[in-house]
């Protein structure tokens, strides 16, 4: 990749990692950069392989703390490997200020974790330890904050461990390796929900609308991890049933298990086969912004055939349905199958921006008004900005 490739000064970043997940957000400039989950591929330098090494863009673009490559927070929505490879090797060659993650990490054996999420749950239990022993003294490097359910400070596990650090679904987290970045950042926590965690793997992930504020305009991105239709439908109604539904927002929605097709498709109690529930597409449409973008972090080779993994191409068609044309991006098309790039939004006080190429010579970015005029063939209308306490 390209050393020309630089992070923005506030955003999102979607990279190119095969099927797996890996996003990068700038909360400011030089300071505090927040990672959500992980997907490093070792073979990233042979020759036929189009993800880029995560790891090592990391290394080379973050800001630096005490001559070592700092990233303030490391999130984790669930302990699979296409969401934490590589772990290891960043916490080795990363200063890593603080981890969030759900109870599960310590729910399931060893044995049912590969090598990263073993490496993950060995520096989240070092972690844990020293937080509650230290409580609101523990330093940037060991701090660690669980986001789970009221009762989890009752298990053995957690007793005395903080409640400032404990978060759960309906809290809004806006401290980064303890600082207040309040004018600018809010994680709305929508899951886990307790009853989430006797389920599969995937429906125990981490859900958070991540909000990103500058002067007056705000951007929002949903993340759901690998969750599925049952429990991406509970948190619609929950937040719905709480009155909270500015956190159903979006101008950027990163697609469930990498554009899974359980996510719109599923086969209900006293159901034979699986049928397309119409009501979470609605769901996710309306809460939808104007000139909204779906990203499926996933390779390009979609299909839909009995037992295939994601990317499905069903899901495709139906995210393609309610955003405008273009606004759904695979991340290994962009802007290329043969040498794909990362997928840049950048905030600044006119809006949120998609940085049309990163290579030198092309346009800077696209401004998501812009394409949206492009898609329509007419006059966008304004986007409305608001306060970034109101979202």
């Amino acid at each position: 990749m390209s050393t020309k490739f630089t992070l923005p000064k506030k955003g999102f970043v979607f990279w190119p990692v095969g099927t797996g997940d890996s996003t990068t957000i700038v909360v400011k400039a030089d300071e505090l950069v927040l990672q959500i989950d992980l997907h490093h591929m070792e073979k990233c330098d042979e020759d036929d392989e189009t993800a880029i090494p995560v790891v090592d863009e990391l290394v080379r673009l973050l800001p630096k703390k005490n001559g070592k490559p700092y990233l303030a927070v490391f999130v984790l929505t669930h302990p699979d490997k296409d969401h934490v490879s590589g772990f290891r090797e960043l916490l080795k060659k990363v200063q890593i200020g603080e981890i969030w993650h759900t109870p599960r990490i310590f729910r399931e054996y060893k044995s049912e974790f590969c090598e990263d999420a073993q490496a993950f749950r060995e520096e989240v239990h070092r972690r844990r330890a020293i937080t509650i022993r230290e409580q609101e003294r523990t330093k940037s490097g060991d701090r660690v904050r669980v986001v789970g359910f009221d009762d989890l400070l009752k298990e053995d596990n957690y007793r005395r461990f903080p409640a400032s650090l404990l978060s759960i679904p309906g809290h809004s987290i806006s401290s980064l390796d303890g600082t207040d970045a309040s004018t600018t950042f809010a994680a709305f926590v929508h899951a886990p929900f307790k009853d989430d965690s006797a389920g599969t793997r995937n429906n125990t992930s981490l859900a958070l609308n991540i909000a990103l504020g500058e002067g007056q305009a705000v951007a929002q991105a949903l993340f759901f991890g690998d969750r599925e239709y049952p429990t991406i439908k509970e948190v619609f109604e929950v937040t719905i049933e709480n009155k909270r539904e500015k956190y159903l927002n979006w101008d950027v929605l990163l697609s469930a298990h990498h554009c899974s097709k359980k996510v719109m498709y599923w086969t209900d109690e006293g159901e034979e086969q699986e049928s397309f529930k119409k009501d979470i597409m609605a769901y996710l449409e309306k809460y939808k912004k104007p000139g909204g973008y779906v990203i499926a972090s996933a390779r390009s080779e979609f299909s839909d055939g009995d037992g295939d993994n994601p990317p499905h191409s069903k899901a495709r068609k139906e995210y393609e349905k309610i955003v405008d044309a273009g606004h759904f991006i695979c991340t290994h098309e962009h802007t290329s199958t043969e040498a794909p790039e990362p997928v840049v939004f950048e905030l600044t006080e006119k809006g949120l921006s998609l940085r049309a190429s990163n290579k030198a010579g092309d346009s800077v970015e696209s401004r998501l008004g812009a394409a949206v005029t492009a898609a329509r063939g007419g006059e966008a209308p304004p986007q409305q900005q608001v306060g970034f306490g109101d979202l």
